[in-house]
């Protein structure tokens, strides 16, 4: 973290200036460069104005927040260079990116981000538009001018998924071309785009190539969304937003890489086109307020240059890993940092801004922290995984390549507190110091000499020369290159006079014994000098034989804890992956879930609503019924309080002539008192109410009144011819129809003339299988029941039905008749009126003997109701 005292000298000194006493000599400073962006409309305004190619002068607006904070304070701010807006691409590429690429073929890494506000042109200056490309596609053609002719075939190189590569034979390689071409035999889709290629007269190569390297490019492309990273290039529909989450993993060589990304060699710019296309279709873009396409992710674009020496003859790559050299350029698009009160951004964009932002803090924390470790010498634990972005790229911080900064900026008044945040953030992060990489040439080291290819090449052509037909007549000299001396002089003596021939030859011999002299004491010189060398070069393998056995052992041990964390690494990716497909499992669960529970609450809540709607319904039913009820009651009162009017009169009328005959007979002096069964007969008479007629009664009561006088302990037995009622008919249920006779097991007996005498009949008193009614012997139905009435009667009801088959096999009942059997004693009312009325003439007459005892006759009444 930041100290106080160091914020506030940062708030005290805005442009602090670079110590140098504090760069040391293998360090060199993180490299910030800024672009302007032209202005959109002639009518904003400009809160920025360079004052030299390295100086920038902010001015803040009125408008500003920082106006009402700090005042119309005027600051400056100073990058490495500062490109106008009228600065083209290519002078952008010349001074930021081309450096990075001559590093990248001289086996340097290097990694280059485009920083800014949202719509400060970030993406513009990293990919570039149609006819006017970036510093991404100028990259990649660059690199493929200068490689052409040195570059190994395909799948010599091979990913070996660890962030290293394995070296293959022409054989191997060779196989795996066919099988890819096999796969690919029916034509390979174009997803580039044909604006972003250049034409080859615009690049340049890059000089200084070691040509006695064979090289391989492969190219990655990541994007880091919502602190997710993801591949890109991944195998997959070509719009695909559905990849899968990759993980930052650290190597061998303790380098930081994500494990499983898709690594694509290329063989030319137009293939780079081809994967960067692809994943720029993939890759999260949205609309905003500030930005018509504003990126919602950091995008990661990886150039790794793969180099490896060829062997003596200068033709094939040394098969050992120990010699690869392997480079890379990451070019970084950073997603714009913005606020939420200007893009007015909700949910998921609300969501991804808060994450980019959070990402760019952490980017912010980690160089602040990195600074302060090295202005203090501290040794503060700087946090690079509190965001992936920081993680990734933590070996360049670390020392590992060159790291340069374009800080895009927008000169628009509007912008000026965003902007503001950003030049204190490159302001600071130049002040972060990286170590400079080291080179290694790995073929000075084995004892190779430097131009084995080009030998190897004139070799051939030399040797393919001379195996032309027009080369066998050549004269060639294959002798030594160095001898004693000339050839000897003619020996001939012809005559005398030859002495001199002589003295030539005694000279010659003696210039090449002196010669030979001179060879031997060099010859001595040189044994000796090699002998010591030898002895030198015996005492340097004893001690290079010691330290490699030691180094041998220190080896080994490093391959055994190797070999135990790479099988500890090994389980706790099988437990990831298990806890994985358990979360998502338990996640799917947990959504099947809910959404059943949400069903099942919809259908409560409609199964709640259908019974409250049917409740009302019922309620308004019933309602009307209870109220018909009532009126059909009040009805049935008013016609017993009728009835019951006309009884009293009756009642009077009855008691008015029993007075009269009663004085008359006082009046004779005649004892005599009439059967008492005449009155109650008057009473019994008096009970039936018009409409209903009993079916018989005694033939004493059909009679008139004899004038003989019967004996008052002798009961009449004379009964009168039996009247029959047009209005009741026999039962019709015995029509000699096949039967089902349902009725409760304890059924009262009426014994009534009126019951039903059902001939073949089946009496049930449960209906437990279909058979029972659905049979060809069955046609006929009766449901039997037995309650009583509002007066205390018996009542006996049947529900009488066709059977009527169905289609499916069974059968149903129609119901078209309803019989209700009632029975009461005829003497009911009269023995209750007489009592009645013996009561009120108790006074007068009180030596009246009761009526003899009568048998009681049943009667009944039937009442026959239609099915409409």
């Amino acid at each position: 973290m930041k100290s106080v005292k160091s914020k506030q000298r940062l708030n005290e000194m805005r442009t602090p200036a670079r110590s140098k006493q504090n760069l040391a000599q293998d360090r060199d400073p993180v490299q910030v460069y800024c672009r302007l962006r032209p202005m959109q409309r002639e009518s904003d305004v400009s809160c920025m104005k360079i004052i030299s190619p390295t100086t920038l002068l902010l001015t803040p607006p009125a408008t500003a927040l920082s106006y009402r904070n700090e005042g119309s304070k005027t600051m400056k701010y100073t990058f490495k260079e500062i490109f106008p807006p009228e600065a083209s691409q290519q002078e952008v590429f010349d001074k930021v990116s081309l450096p990075l690429v001559e590093g990248l073929i001289k086996g340097k890494n290097g990694l280059l981000f485009t920083y800014g506000v949202t719509g400060s042109g970030k993406t513009f200056t990293m990919t570039g538009e149609p006819q006017n490309c970036g510093i991404l596609p100028r990259c990649l053609n660059i690199i493929f001018k200068t490689i052409n002719d040195f570059q190994a075939h395909k799948y010599v190189f091979k990913p070996d998924k660890m962030n290293m590569f394995d070296i293959q034979n022409e054989a191997e390689a060779m196989l795996e071309r066919q099988q890819e071409l096999h796969k690919f035999k029916t034509g390979k889709k174009n997803n580039s785009n044909p604006d972003l290629a250049m034409a080859s007269t615009d690049i340049t190569k890059v000089e200084g190539i070691n040509e006695d390297n064979q090289y391989a490019v492969f190219v990655t492309y990541v994007e880091i969304y919502n602190n997710s990273v993801f591949d890109l290039l991944e195998d997959g529909p070509p719009i695909s937003r559905n990849l899968p989450v990759k993980i930052i993993r650290e190597d061998a060589a303790h380098n930081m890489y994500v494990h499983g990304v898709t690594e694509i060699e290329i063989k030319s710019a137009e293939d780079a086109f081809d994967a960067f296309y692809l994943g720029l279709k993939r890759k999260r873009m949205a609309h905003t307020t500030l930005n018509a396409e504003s990126s919602r992710s950091h995008s990661v674009f990886t150039i790794r240059l793969v180099q490896a020496p060829v062997d003596e003859m200068g033709e094939a790559v040394i098969q050992n890993k120990k010699f690869l050299n392997i480079s890379q350029l990451s070019l970084v698009d950073l997603a714009g940092s913005e606020r939420t009160n200007r893009t007015k951004n909700t949910g998921q964009r609300l969501r991804e801004a808060g994450n980019i932002n959070k990402s760019l803090m952490t980017l912010r924390t980690c160089l602040e922290a990195l600074r302060e470790n090295q202005i203090n010498s501290a040794n503060n634990m700087v946090p690079y995984r509190e965001s992936k972005i920081t993680h990734l790229f933590k070996n360049f911080f670390e020392g590992e390549g060159q790291v340069r900064m374009i800080v895009c900026a927008n000169p628009r008044a509007e912008d000026y507190d965003e902007t503001l945040q950003v030049m204190r953030f490159a302001e600071m992060a130049a002040e972060v110091e990286v170590a400079k990489p080291q080179v290694i040439d790995v073929a000075t080291t084995i004892g190779l000499m430097s131009g084995r290819r080009k030998a190897n090449r004139l070799f051939t052509t030399a040797r393919d020369n001379m195996a032309r037909p027009e080369a066998k007549d050549l004269d060639l000299d294959l002798g030594l290159v160095y001898s004693l001396g000339p050839d000897f002089p003619s020996l001939e003596l012809n005559s005398s006079q030859a002495a001199h021939i002589i003295k030539e030859l005694m000279a010659h011999l003696e210039m090449r014994i002196s010669r030979r002299e001179t060879l031997k004491r060099s010859k001595a010189v040189k044994d000796e000098r090699l002998r010591s060398a030898l002895l030198d070069l015996e005492k340097e393998s004893l001690e290079v034989r010691s330290e490699n056995s030691s180094l041998r052992g220190q080896l080994a041990a490093s391959e055994r804890r190797i070999r135990a964390l790479e099988e500890r690494l090994t389980a706790t990716e099988n437990a990831s992956l298990t806890h994985q497909r358990k979360l998502a499992e338990m996640t799917e669960y947990t959504s099947s879930l809910k959404r059943d529970l949400q069903e099942k609450e919809y259908l409560l809540n409609q199964n709640k609503f259908e019974k409250e709607k049917q409740k009302k319904i019922l309620e308004r039913k019933y309602n009307h019924k209870i109220a018909a009820e009532q009126e059909k009651a009040k009805e049935i009162n008013t016609e017993k309080e009728r009835l019951r009017n006309a009884v009293e009169e009756k009642e009077n009328c009855l008691r008015k002539v029993k007075e009269a005959l009663n004085v008359d007979m006082a009046d004779r002096g005649d004892n005599f008192d009439y059967p008492r069964s005449t009155t109650e007969i008057g009473a019994q008479t008096s009970h039936f109410t018009p409409g209903s007629t009993p079916r018989a009664l005694p033939a004493h009561l059909l009679t008139p009144f004899s004038s003989a006088p019967q004996s008052r302990d002798t009961p009449t037995s004379r009964r009168g011819v039996a009247v029959a009622n047009p209005r009741h008919r026999r039962s019709l249920s015995a029509d000699g129809r096949g039967w089902v006779e349902h009725a409760p097991n304890k059924l009262v007996p009426m014994g009534t003339v009126m019951k039903p005498s059902m001939t073949n009949s089946k009496i049930v008193n449960k209906l437990t299988t279909v058979k029972d009614i659905a049979n060809s012997k069955t046609s006929k139905y009766c449901l039997i029941s037995q309650e009583q009435d509002t007066d205390g009667e018996l009542e006996t009801k049947l529900y009488k039905g066709d059977v009527v088959p169905t289609c499916g096999g069974g059968a149903q009942v129609i119901f078209n008749d309803v019989e209700m059997l009632k029975q009461f004693s005829p003497t009911r009312e009269s023995q209750r009126l007489s009592s009645n009325s013996c009561a009120r003439h108790s006074g007068k007459r009180r030596d009246t003997a009761s009526s003899p005892p009568q048998t009681p006759s049943n009667t009944s009444k039937k009442q026959r109701v239609d099915d409409e």
